[in-house]
């Protein structure tokens, strides 16, 4: 294994547990309890888990990950993996691949929720049994249209209800407008949807404590309110609506929205969500460069944004939180990977967990000790 260049900063692991979002493509976890048992660290390896599409999630006490990936036969599979023994312990295959997956766990543990392309599965972690696959209601389109492709997958705090982005409808070169859906988890049932001014959509997310849904997409971060019957639009964040900022993170208190742009300039925004404003437009990278899959660290002080180089392979770039200011010395790079696909970070503050693919055919979870 190579030896990843970084510096270590806790002394003390930070043990409050937040809503870690992210993505798999996109990964996303609901706001964990606090629990009298402080979450453990992962211990460093590199363990195969399929052949691309790489997405992990990290459960509550830190002591399991389920990683979605696609396997030899182009199945989606999620496979189980025991953090302190670096081990699979299980696999369940959900169905032939459709799009990249996108996966959400429930605050508890007991539940991963799956999207992988017009398909959104439900299992229960402890039998690791599929309870339900579900295929997303039909999207209004012309004759001859394909429904677009999913985009985004996140679980509200209360763990009542997912929300799933959607491009628009597309036939040659005509796009038509994209779609955020609910779903609601007790019922497991789609409830209602709201079509979107935008026909490109990025990652979802839930504002922590609030009725708010953010949206990445090709015309800016889109706000929504979930506080009635129905989401409903309230406007476009002035400044991003040609940032093409696609990737988003909260801070866990809700205060602050990381966007990243999707289109490989370097460049992000620091939203402030409770007047819909950018405070800072972010430098991100020196020069261009391909940057994905935002995390934000259990305490709130730290952001993690993956760069891939496929020259030099991929990193994991740092940044304070608060002002949006590179870290250089926390970077993580000398990864095993080619390029990586999805990234958690562990409850127990301390822990990197890259999804990645190595030579386009062995797809790896890589955990690092940060």
């Amino acid at each position: 294994m190579k030896s990843p260049a970084r510096t270590f900063r806790w002394g003390t692991a930070a043990f409050a547990v937040a809503a870690l979002l992210g993505p798999a493509a996109g990964v996303a976890t609901a706001a964990t309890p606090v629990t009298s048992t402080p979450p453990v660290s992962g211990n460093e390896a590199t363990i195969a888990v399929g052949t691309e599409d790489v997405a992990p999630v990290v459960s509550p006490d830190g002591s399991k990950a389920y990683v979605v990936a696609t396997d030899a036969n182009n199945n989606v599979v999620v496979t189980v993996v025991d953090t302190q023994a670096d081990t699979v312990t299980g696999q369940l295959v959900l169905g032939a691949d459709q799009w990249r997956p996108y996966l959400a766990l429930s605050a508890d543990g007991s539940l991963l929720y799956v999207l992988n392309g017009q398909t959104l599965s439900v299992v229960d972690t402890a039998s690791l049994t599929a309870l339900a696959s579900l295929t997303l209601p039909d999207q209004a389109r012309p004759t001859g249209w394909t429904p677009g492709v999913t985009e985004g997958l996140t679980l509200s705090p209360d763990g009542s209800t997912l929300y799933l982005a959607q491009d628009g409808p597309e036939t040659y070169r005509q796009y038509g407008q994209g779609r955020v859906l609910e779903f609601a988890t007790a019922q497991r049932a789609f409830t209602t949807q709201v079509q979107v001014p935008a026909s490109e959509l990025g990652e979802v997310a839930v504002r922590p404590g609030s009725h708010d849904v953010y949206v990445g997409s090709i015309a800016g971060v889109l706000h929504l309110s979930t506080a009635g019957a129905a989401p409903s639009l309230v406007g476009t964040v002035p400044g991003t609506a040609t940032a093409y900022d696609y990737a988003l993170a909260f801070t866990p208190d809700g205060s602050r929205l990381f966007a990243v742009n999707g289109t490989g300039t370097g460049a992000g925004a620091l939203i402030n969500p409770a007047t819909d404003t950018v405070t800072t437009n972010l430098r991100l990278l020196s020069g261009t460069g391909e940057l994905d899959y935002p995390q934000v660290s259990a305490d709130g002080s730290r952001l993690y944004v993956v760069e891939n180089d496929y020259s030099n392979g991929p990193s994991v770039l740092a940044f304070n939180a608060t002002t949006g200011a590179a870290l250089p010395d926390e970077t993580v790079s000398g990864l095993n990977e080619d390029s990586a696909s999805g990234l958690a970070v562990g409850p127990d503050g301390g822990t990197l967990y890259v999804g990645g693919t190595v030579n386009g055919n062995t797809g790896n979870l890589q955990i690092v000790n940060y």
